[in-house]
């Protein structure tokens, strides 16, 4: 079962929310919440686990059915990438809850995947970049075919897109940290919510993420170890801009 690292657990938190339980269930919980009881696509098949004396409910995060600040802890572990209506979702988990722990992929891992290889339906079951550039702020901006490929005019950005086009992501990505991988929040009481229809550039524009930031750190602090040089397999590319990516991380 799923469970947080021992200083981060909601020790004297009695009554615990699962949203997204799925087949791998948070330790503790009292209550599990799933979508989809019985087809399990986005658990790939595996059978729905609901531990012991949890109660199993069905319901929809964007219309959670309980009374407001029925819960002292909600889990939500990779169930907001998948929303129509994010602000709702989360308006939803404050509303049930006293305090929380939010996790989804990272734009990182998320534009990474995709960008190269955009065919992929298993690319597509997210619909949202998922970031959080302060403690009590959680952002969500579109992923689609469009904003796969838009990147930052910025040093970042455009460090990000030649990074990405010289390597073979797939692979790259067990070679990054997790925490460069994931959106991990904690909130309590309430966070501020910001469901974009649009990605924004550094400068407040429209044409790239405003997260280029995060997602260039990622590389910088996420790689192990730090002065990493990519294995030839992962390699997409040929040359001097290869190398220059690889110095680059080494260097930021």
């Amino acid at each position: 079962m799923k469970q947080l690292p021992f200083w981060q657990r909601p020790y004297f938190a009695r009554r615990v929310l699962d949203i997204g339980s799925g087949h791998n269930p948070f330790k503790g919980a009292t209550c599990v919440v799933d979508f989809d009881l019985k087809e399990g696509r986005d658990r790939h098949g595996n059978p729905l686990v609901v531990p012991e004396p949890a109660r199993l409910c069905a319901a929809d995060v964007q219309a959670l059915p309980f009374q407001a600040k029925s819960f002292d802890y909600v889990y939500a572990s990779h169930v907001l990438e998948h929303v129509d209506w994010p602000g709702d979702a989360c308006r939803e988990i404050m509303r049930v809850g006293a305090a929380g722990y939010i996790e989804t992929p990272s734009p990182l891992l998320e534009q990474g995947l995709a960008y190269m290889d955009k065919d992929l339906p298993e690319y597509w079951m997210h619909k949202w970049f998922v970031f959080s550039p302060a403690p009590t702020v959680l952002v969500f901006e579109p992923k689609t075919r469009t904003t796969i490929s838009e990147f930052c005019t910025c040093s970042d950005g455009r460090f990000m897109k030649e990074f990405y086009e010289s390597l073979d992501f797939r692979v790259a990505q067990h070679f990054i940290r997790r925490k460069a991988k994931t959106t991990i929040f904690f909130w309590k009481s309430s966070f501020v919510v910001d469901a974009r229809d649009r990605t924004l550039a550094c400068g407040g524009g429209l044409k790239a993420h405003h997260s280029c930031a995060i997602r260039a750190r990622g590389i910088q602090t996420g790689c192990q170890p730090r002065d990493i040089r990519f294995p030839a397999i992962m390699l997409g590319a040929t040359g001097g801009r290869v190398q220059n990516v690889a110095v680059a991380i080494g260097q930021r």
